[in-house]
């Protein structure tokens, strides 16, 4: 497993959460393979036919990744695991997510007070889908910046 993978813990919180079309039509297996193809994709920023053999066929891939882009399929995984987490937040401006916690800042009249002195409350989340919500954010972010 490489650190662009999903780990068995992410991979076990997402399998519940997939599509069941796509599901039905490939073993769990390859859905995680053409996953991790587009996380990879994601983190390295690296053309589609470069991508590595592991994945698979890149245009596999890559065909996998823009029919999810355009049908809402990333954006609403991410609802789905925020939805697990409790948050009831999206990430914008006035929430940072990073593995373990999420910190968020009050909104209102001394708000860019607070951001500009750093403070925050920190709320502990799950490791395991903070960090799934970090690759799903990735891939939304890839698919803004190319499509």
């Amino acid at each position: 497993m490489r650190h662009t993978d999903l780990t068995n813990a992410e991979w076990e919180r997402l399998v519940p959460l997939l599509p069941d079309g796509d599901v039905g039509r490939r073993r769990h297996g390859d859905q995680r393979t053409l996953i991790n193809g587009v996380l990879y994709q994601a983190r390295t920023g690296s053309p589609w036919r470069s991508l590595p053999d592991r994945f698979g066929c890149w245009i596999t891939v890559y065909k996998r990744q823009r029919r999810w882009a355009a049908d809402g399929t990333w954006g609403r995984l991410l609802r789905d695991v925020q939805a697990a987490q409790g948050s009831g937040r999206h990430v914008n401006g006035d929430v940072v997510v990073r593995p373990g916690a999420v910190v968020t800042y009050d909104i209102g009249p001394s708000a860019g007070a607070a951001r500009e002195a750093g403070s925050g409350s920190v709320q502990q989340r799950d490791p395991v889908l903070a960090s799934l919500e970090l690759r799903l954010t990735e891939v939304i972010k890839m698919g803004k910046r190319k499509g």
